[in-house]
């Protein structure tokens, strides 16, 4: 017997199809059955990255569309589609540089002066080469151009390409009409001048504690210095006493000057000892090292890498060595000062200890912060100068020498701790010279700190020559400085992520292209944002991009809030003509139809009240009235390239003429008014056509299935369990109590995974039983005051999983150690359910003030016929076991049913049943 094997020939790819085909009947099938607005869609998308190179403005990599001569035909825009390197335009040639070390650089000439010559890559997503002249040995042009060969292959189909000829034919066709923008949107702005960076050092040093300001100028962010009671049992007393003896050896670059740089090394020791435990003395919790989990430092490192710690610190290698000191405020080594539940506590709420808002609040969740404390803290990180740890015995006599020390030191002028400060009678800050004091470099009976040479000169330009009142656009530029907005954002060419940080931001949905995971420049930002709008992100915390990896951070009200104004002012466009309609019911059916699938197809990009596009999550339509400023709707939808360059947004309405005639007449300001009042209806807006979506089910087989998701009436930290019994129910982490019950199917968590982890996850089946919000175990005569936040003497432990991967949740209420394993019973009836739930409770200190508050509701009664048990409502029975007795309280919102307990260093064991 034989085998033959035959080897078909390698299939043709798209490019050598439609080349086969012939440039002139590929023309004119574009004229013919081209979709512009499918093309429009096309041209700006990741994959093709044509809106990278084809953008008008300074640095142009490839031929302005809409500025081609009049000679350009629909053929040799087919032909440079298939034939990118058969003419190249005069002005676009790429060239290879041969470096004298051996290197080749390959790209488009930017700019070239005598010194310095600078490249783009030419990639999808270019960056800008330097190369010294002098090191330069031979500069050749290339024969190929920057527009890649296979550019074709990148798309779908034949189709894809006559709607992308349409498109680039429509561009053509419409010229340069755009009228220019205002000097805020286009022009880079000098960078901080010495006088303001100086302000800027005067904030971050904390001068003003000591020196009077006089006429200087108010920093609207003004700094604070760290809130030293804070450390209690967070901070290692050994670091403290080195740390206060010699700031800069322990953590170069600190902002906390040396107090006792004059003293002998046994002054300094003996002072610092006082010192740290009068610190110490502050609080009332001994400091004790926890554990470390190795898989959670492992989760650990690649959200420090990705959530935005990286903007402002450096990254680390494999060992936890920082791979860009030099320009990263610096950790230096996170394990010689903290323990685990002080960092993440840190972590959590930074403002606590730093109100500041130089450090700020990334949003965290509980279970990223342990994650991030665990990757910090690793052994890899651990000084080898730190001394071993043995356990810290308060002296009270020192700590009242301490105290004094404090106090003459003058410590307590950044942190004044419950008393007055000390003396005042430091010269004004307008007095100060470079070489006396503190600015000076000699060591006297002064505060010292290690400023270089420009800090010292910036410093000195600041009190010379600041404005007596900063004018909005300084006051912006200075914020931005002292809080390091400009590490992520770009303002007037200012700032911006660098090449060396570039990688570390990531999207969830690399089709958004660089604007899905890059921060939005904020060139122009007051002229875009409304400012309810601004303020909620500044000060609240919303957030309308769940796709980008990297978090807007939270540095505080009191930091941030001036900026909205400050914004609004400065920002401004030139004037725009509306659209006006006598029936605006009328209008907003045509934005609708512009909106759905049938018109400008916006839903297949946009995500509609929150419910994500089939393509990419890109920003909600539902939210564009109340984000945006209409004149800026108005511009924007006229030229998206020239106010956020590479954009995947596509240009409808290419030079101002609309690419869809058929509607309203193809008049431009038409087609945007009707557009602009159907997105002012916010999510109350007709779903557009176009809009499918698929139910997803998540269900439990053998063994229970859990979602860690946002529910609705628990929040971001809830914990959905479904059982194999039927029965399910979400856990509330944030307040420690089961938020809810239901049996069926679990759950649709379609609108958290098709949404990065954003939205919320939808219960699938019946018979749902919510629980009111607050912590279940809590004090009998203080309960805490139910809101939407975190309880502060609950702490959430994590949970373990038994072998049918059924969760049992741990926590902290003060020092009781709680467990909770609730789990899946089977039915005593047809139609009814079980959960039955099993909580300890042990303490080292025996409390008898403390009650679990099983449910609350209109109506609670005692359940005759099953002695133990109670109806909540008509639906809800709860049966308590016989060694505990459950009692019904009056409530002003109506009854609570309440089990008080006594609990003590022996383990106490609850045990209830939820029947339904």
């Amino acid at each position: 017997m034989f085998a033959f094997v035959c080897s078909e020939a390698p299939a043709q790819t798209l490019s050598e199809n439609l080349k086969a085909e012939g440039v002139a009947v590929l023309a004119k099938a574009a004229r013919e059955k081209g979709d512009a607005v499918r093309g429009a869609i096309l041209f700006p998308q990741a994959k093709l990255a044509c809106a990278k190179c084809h953008i008008a403005g300074q640095h142009k990599l490839a031929p302005d569309l809409t500025a081609l001569a009049a000679d350009t035909t629909d053929e040799h825009l087919v032909e440079a589609l298939l034939f990118p390197s058969k003419t190249i335009r005069k002005g676009f040639e790429s060239v290879s540089a041969l470096t004298v070390g051996g290197e080749i650089h390959t790209g488009h000439i930017l700019s070239e002066t005598d010194d310095l010559l600078i490249l783009s890559s030419g990639s999808t997503e270019p960056k800008q080469i330097k190369l010294q002249q002098e090191d330069i040995e031979e500069v050749v042009p290339n024969k190929t151009s920057i527009m890649p060969d296979d550019l074709v292959d990148q798309l779908a189909n034949r189709q894809q390409l006559l709607d992308l000829v349409k498109y680039l034919i429509e561009i053509k066709a419409t010229g340069t009409t755009q009228p220019a923008l205002a000097a805020t949107l286009d022009s880079p702005q000098p960078s901080l001048s010495d006088e303001l960076q100086g302000l800027v050092w005067l904030d971050a040093f904390n001068c003003h504690a000591c020196h009077q300001r006089g006429s200087l100028p108010t920093v609207a962010a003004p700094q604070h210095a760290p809130r030293l009671a804070w450390g209690s049992g967070k901070i290692d007393p050994q670091y403290i006493e080195r740390f206060i003896a010699d700031p800069q050896a322990v953590k170069p670059g600190t902002q906390m000057p040396d107090l006792m740089a004059s003293l002998d090394e046994d002054s300094r020791r003996t002072t610092a000892r006082q010192i740290t435990h009068y610190l110490v003395s502050l609080g009332d919790t001994a400091f004790h090292r926890q554990p470390l989990d190795a898989e959670a430092a492992h989760r650990g490192e690649a959200l420090f890498h990705s959530v935005g710690c990286v903007a402002c610190h450096s990254p680390r290698d494999a060992h936890g060595k920082e791979t860009l000191p030099e320009d990263s405020i610096s950790l230096d080594t996170p394990a010689d000062k903290y323990n685990l539940d002080g960092l993440v506590e840190f972590l959590e709420d930074p403002h606590a200890a730093r109100p500041g808002g130089r450090m700020p609040n990334l949003k965290l969740t509980h279970w990223e912060a342990i994650d991030i404390a665990n990757y910090l803290l690793s052994p890899a990180d651990i000084s080898a100068d730190a001394p071993s740890h043995a356990p810290f015995q308060l002296d009270r006599k020192l700590a009242a020498a301490g105290r004094r020390q404090f106090d003459r030191l003058g410590c307590n002028q950044c942190h004044p701790q419950g008393g007055p400060r000390g003396r005042r009678d430091f010269p004004a800050l307008a007095a100060a010279v470079a070489d006396k004091g503190c600015l000076s470099k000699s060591i006297g009976p002064w505060p010292r700190y290690t400023l270089d040479a420009e800090q010292r000169s910036q410093i000195q330009a600041a009190i010379e020559q600041a404005p007596e009142n900063l004018n909005d656009q300084q006051q912006i530029a200075v914020t931005l400085t002292a809080l390091n907005c400009i590490a992520c954002h770009q303002r007037d060419g200012q700032g911006g992520v660098s090449n060396l940080r570039d990688a570390y931001f990531q999207t969830a949905n690399p089709n958004l292209g660089p604007q899905g995971r890059i921060p939005p420049r904020l060139t122009g930002i007051g002229a875009k944002l409304q400012p309810k709008w601004m303020r909620q992100v500044l000060v609240s915390g919303r957030s309308s991009r769940p796709y980008m990896h990297t978090r807007m951070p939270q540095y505080g009200a009191d930091n941030v809030a001036h900026l909205v104004d400050l914004f609004q002012r400065v920002d401004q466009l030139p004037d725009v003509s509306h659209g006006d309609f006598d029936d605006a019911k009328e209008a907003r059916k045509s934005g609708h139809e512009m909106v759905g699938s049938k018109g400008l197809n916006c839903v297949a990009c946009h995500n509609f009240r929150q419910k994500p596009a089939s393509t990419m999550p890109a920003l909600d339509l539902t939210e564009m009235g109340e984000r945006l400023h209409k004149d800026w709707f108005y511009h924007y939808m006229r030229d998206p390239q020239r106010f956020n360059p590479g954009t995947v947004m596509p240009t409808f309405w290419p030079g101002g003429q609309a690419m869809r005639k058929d509607i309203l007449d193809g008049d431009t300001s038409q087609q945007l008014e009707a557009l602009w009042l159907y997105l002012e209806e916010g999510r109350q807006a007709r779903v557009p056509q176009g809009l499918v979506r698929k139910p997803i089910e998540l269900l439990a087989g053998d063994e229970a299935v859990m979602l860690r998701r946002s529910y609705q009436s628990i929040g971001k930290r809830g914990i959905g369990v479904g059982y194999p019994a039927g029965v399910n129910l979400a856990y509330d982490a944030e307040q420690m109590r089961i938020g809810m019950i239901w049996k069926g199917k679990f759950a649709n968590p379609g609108g958290v995974w098709g949404s990065q982890g954003h939205g919320t996850v939808q219960p699938l089946g019946h018979d749902l039983v919510r629980f009111e919000p607050g912590p279940e175990l809590d004090s009998a005569s203080e309960p805490w005051p139910v809101d939407d936040g975190r309880p502060p003497t609950h702490h959430f432990k994590g949970y373990t999983l038994d072998e049918l991967q059924r969760p049992t949740f741990m926590y902290r209420y003060n020092d009781i150690e709680v467990t909770d394993f609730p789990h899946d019973a089977p039915a005593d009836g047809p139609d009814t359910s079980r959960i039955l739930r099993t909580l300890t409770f042990s303490s080292p200190q025996p409390h008898a003030d403390v009650v679990f508050r099983l449910a609350s509701a209109a109506d609670i009664r005692n359940d005759e016929t099953h002695p133990g048990s109670f109806l909540i409502g008509d639906k809800l029975r709860l049966h308590i076991d016989d060694a505990h007795q459950g009692r019904i309280l009056e409530t002003p919102t109506g009854k609570q049913l309440q089990i008080p307990l006594t609990i003590g260093p022996e383990k106490t064991t609850l045990q209830l049943e939820y029947i339904w």
